[in-house]
């Protein structure tokens, strides 16, 4: 299939698009089983249905130089200092060989200084960010079973971090980027998230967010950012990287919330149901997930009250406590 003709999103010049992915094509290759199963995809959780799929989010919005300048200021880096297949995590390894700033049990977390770790490569992980938060904005992505999603950053930062992007123009000053590093084990943490967002009450500020393979990206953006999210920020004076449980993250637990509600396809179908349902799920523990609504769980039935009841069960996460 040619390539359409058409303006480029980012540096709005009328070339030849390429089939852009809304987060980069190499983090898909972790998710895939290795294990001789018929259906080795990953597992694509949306709020209408759950199933494995080989389809990636993609969409025609950049031109080849602009894919190039993506994958050389942040992907290419950034996608492998993230969770492998193989369990390396180097950005983790590289922050528990560190000596931490400071720590706390509630919360669960550990900080760590982020110029001496990162170096010159802070900044690739703070363009990677920009460009996700940023390309989310800047066309609605088809997500499957006409479900879209596409983020608002307003027009005004939209265009700040465009021009950012193309290196004409600073990091938008109402604007700060968090890094957060996963703790768990790494065999539970190959997922991703699309980016999703939040108003952070009356701050005048948003929060939009998003998870890949062990790394979590939180973006706040809004008029009193500079005054009440700069601390630790990636593109503050003093920027910091947290160590901290991916399981005790608010997306996380959202996606908990989602896997009750979805439907399953294919080979997630409870056997002798017609129609599926999250209860299915619990035959598999899938991990991993993706597609923005991801998440593992196993099913326990309601021991403890000495009584069952049919289709309601409890979930709990891999590697957590027992109920």
């Amino acid at each position: 299939m040619e390539a359409p003709l058409t303006m480029c999103r980012l540096c709005r010049n009328t070339r030849p698009l390429q089939n852009s992915h809304l987060l980069p094509q190499a983090a898909y290759k972790p998710l895939r089983d290795d294990k001789p199963l018929a259906n080795p995809h990953p597992v694509t959780m949306t709020r209408k249905t759950t199933l494995a799929t080989a389809k990636q989010v993609t969409a025609y919005l950049l031109c080849s130089d602009c894919e190039t300048l993506f994958s050389q200021k942040g992907e290419n880096y950034v996608v492998t200092q993230c969770v492998q297949r193989d369990g390396q995590f180097r950005l983790r390894e590289q922050l528990q060989a560190a000596t931490p700033l400071c720590s706390s049990s509630t919360p669960q977390f550990t900080a760590y200084d982020a110029i001496s770790i990162l170096g010159d490569r802070l900044d690739s992980y703070l363009y990677f960010a920009a460009s996700i938060f940023w390309r989310t904005a800047a066309h609605s992505w088809k997500l499957g079973n006409n479900q879209r999603l596409k983020l608002s950053l307003g027009e005004t930062y939209q265009e700040q971090f465009r021009l950012y992007l193309l290196g004409q123009d600073s990091f938008p000053s109402n604007g700060s980027i968090y890094l957060h590093v996963a703790s768990e084990v790494p065999s539970q943490l190959l997922q991703i998230t699309f980016p999703s967002s939040v108003r952070r009450g009356r701050l005048d500020a948003h929060r939009h967010k998003f998870y890949m393979l062990g790394l979590i990206f939180a973006l706040f953006l809004g008029g009193k950012t500079s005054q009440l999210y700069t601390r630790g920020a990636l593109n503050s004076t003093q920027p910091c990287i947290l160590l901290r449980p991916w399981s005790e993250d608010s997306l996380f637990q959202a996606n908990i919330d989602m896997s009750l509600k979805t439907w399953t396809e294919g080979r997630f179908r409870r056997k002798g149901t017609k129609s599926g349902g999250a209860a299915g799920l619990g035959e598999y523990v899938p991990w991993p997930l993706e597609a923005g609504r991801a998440a593992a769980w196993t099913r326990a039935r309601d021991r403890d009250r000495g009584r069952r009841k049919r289709g309601v069960w409890r979930y709990r996460l891999m590697g957590g406590q027992n109920d």
